[in-house]
């Protein structure tokens, strides 16, 4: 009598492509939020989708919902890893010298991810590891003196002042030169509009960081007393 055959695997599974019973190996949320961001940041934000984040992974799109639900949580998962490098211990003997080193170091380091502010300002989604940041700054505003609606009103103040600056100063497609709005701008009549005329001949041609001097400007203002000149 032969011997009993042990059944082995069907190789016409393989080719009917059954799903596998186990992930994909080197295939981590890590990874694929990584792959996320280098998407993003190579395409625009309009780019990052599940498929096209499986093609720059060299795999297929099902393999990802192993390790991430949806869109949106590929994306909340690049935003948390970006907040996560906001500054929070930061050097300064007042809170108003931390305050202004924070903010001004936040400003800089969110000038290479202005895409992030594009969904932030939806107001959907919000990255846990950005309170760390909110924290320390809402901390050194209470330190100053300032009352819990004041330290409030100061704090988004300030992040209001970040935000629409990057956003205004450092657009994700730099505009062709001129722009519509610089030739409406040189051709203003100074007999209707003074004021404005008499400014825009003050400012020097080309591009200026002018959010160090605007910050300084309010947090002096928010201030009993203001960081150091």
């Amino acid at each position: 009598m032969p011997p009993a055959q042990t059944a082995g695997p069907d190789p016409a599974r393989k080719r009917r492509g059954v799903p596998r019973s186990q992930p994909r190996p080197g295939l981590t949320p890590e990874a694929i939020a990584q792959a996320g961001r280098r998407l993003i940041e190579r395409e625009g934000l309009d780019a990052l989708t599940m498929r096209a984040v499986a093609a720059e992974l060299g795999t297929a799109a099902p393999s990802l919902y192993r390790h991430v639900a949806d869109r949106d949580a590929l994306l909340l998962a690049i935003l948390e890893d970006i907040a996560s490098r906001l500054p929070v211990e930061v050097p300064g003997a007042t809170p108003a010298e931390r305050l202004y080193t924070r903010l001004l170091t936040a400003h800089d380091y969110m000038a290479a991810h202005v895409w992030v502010l594009h969904v932030l300002i939806r107001g959907e989604l919000v990255a846990r590891n950005a309170f760390p940041f909110s924290d320390a700054c809402l901390a050194d505003f209470l330190a100053a003196g300032l009352t819990e609606r004041q330290a409030s009103l100061a704090y988004s103040a300030c992040w209001h002042l970040t935000t629409g600056e990057l956003l205004n100063e450092h657009p994700l497609t730099p505009p062709r030169r001129p722009t519509q709005r610089d030739l409406a701008i040189a051709s203003l009549d100074p007999t209707t509009l003074p004021a404005l005329a008499r400014v825009r001949a003050t400012t020097e041609p080309g591009p200026a960081d002018t959010y160090p001097t605007a910050l300084k400007a309010l947090l002096t203002a928010l201030l009993p007393t203001p960081p150091a000149t």
